[in-house]
């Protein structure tokens, strides 16, 4: 009888305590884990502002890697969203979506299957010295009723997470590949031009004299043609390209209503839609590099290049003679 006295007594004080933590506890949480990383803001910006990446950095990841995985909306800022599913408990299903970015920082709400509440995670970043502090926090307001004595667990629960994520977002970032070029997300139009293709191999000297030859004769099909120029810079779109040899379509930019023709030379359009936009600063002879840094890009942030890549020579060789001062705009599709 004694022993079932001490049971009852401790019952009680469970629902005591229980009820006391549903009456009385907090009604909101905030939490909060930093550290320090070894880049300016701007990579590390670059990375939480959206949803690319996300799974190579979060700990949430490594609970189940088989999950389902969506990534919707924009692909950075407001609007863009990522949402999961998975047989795990302990990974479940819910989604992510953020609603506020400015410079240094950024806000999410979220959402989980089975919990009434809207919890928000904020990114805040603050730079010195060519190092960066990332500040990562959760916050959750309107708690109620039996949530309230859940919410005590919350830091036990979430910091050793948040914790795994800052060390592996550290690691990813500082070890990220070392890019010269300006590399860029864009949406772009497409270009309508008078357009020739040329076939040559890959020779420096060749493709600069088989270039020159093929913008001449574009230039003399459009005067023959009374065709009407478009504001814009000469491109040349890359069909196929090997080690011994290269092919591309040269072309001037034309108004939209332009037809030709002329032989071998024809109207087209640039493709249009997302693209990986470099901007190359000097010689003609160093783009290589900077198609190789595209690639770096592409693939440390997880894009697919889908389709083939052009060039916008948007400074006239013959007016600057001075290679450093040469601007080259280099695009390649992707997803």
């Amino acid at each position: 009888m004694k022993v079932l006295k001490i049971i009852g007594i401790i019952i009680l004080v469970i629902v005591i305590l229980g009820a006391g933590a549903v009456i009385f506890g907090p009604t909101e949480v905030h939490m909060q884990r930093e550290t320090t990383i070894d880049a300016p803001a701007e990579a590390v910006f670059a990375e939480i502002k959206g949803f690319k990446t996300f799974d190579q950095y979060s700990a949430w990841s490594e609970i189940d890697t088989t999950a389902t995985i969506r990534i919707e909306g924009p692909a950075t800022g407001v609007g863009a969203s990522y949402s999961w599913e998975s047989d795990n408990p302990d990974l479940g299903k819910g989604r992510i979506e953020i609603i506020e970015m400015e410079d240094m920082m950024l806000k999410s709400k979220m959402s989980f299957e089975g919990y009434p509440g809207e919890p928000s995670t904020s990114w805040i970043l603050s730079e010195e010295d060519g190092k960066t502090k990332v500040v990562y926090t959760y916050d959750e307001t309107n708690i109620s009723g039996i949530w309230k004595l859940f919410s005590l667990g919350t830091e036990g629960m979430l910091a050793p997470m948040y914790d795994r994520t800052l060390e592996k977002l550290k690691t990813r970032i500082e070890n990220r590949p070392e890019l010269s070029a300006k590399i860029s997300i864009e949406d772009v139009d497409p270009i309508t031009f008078a357009g020739m293709e040329v076939s040559v191999s890959n020779d420096m000297a060749e493709i600069s004299r088989a270039m020159g030859e093929a913008y001449g004769a574009i230039m003399a099909a459009i005067t023959a043609n009374n065709l009407e120029m478009a504001e814009g810079y000469p491109l040349a779109i890359a069909t196929s390209y090997s080690e011994t040899n290269l092919s591309m379509i040269c072309g001037i930019p034309v108004v939209e209503e332009s037809s030709i023709e002329d032989g071998d030379v024809s109207v087209m359009q640039s493709p249009d839609g997302k693209a990986i936009r470099a901007l190359h600063f000097g010689d003609y002879a160093l783009l290589e590099i900077t198609h190789e840094q595209i690639n770096q890009y592409a693939q440390y942030y997880g894009y697919e290049l889908t389709g083939n890549p052009w060039e916008i020579y948007v400074t006239d060789p013959s007016v600057e003679t001075d290679t450093s001062k040469w601007v080259t705009e280099v695009y390649y599709p992707t997803n």
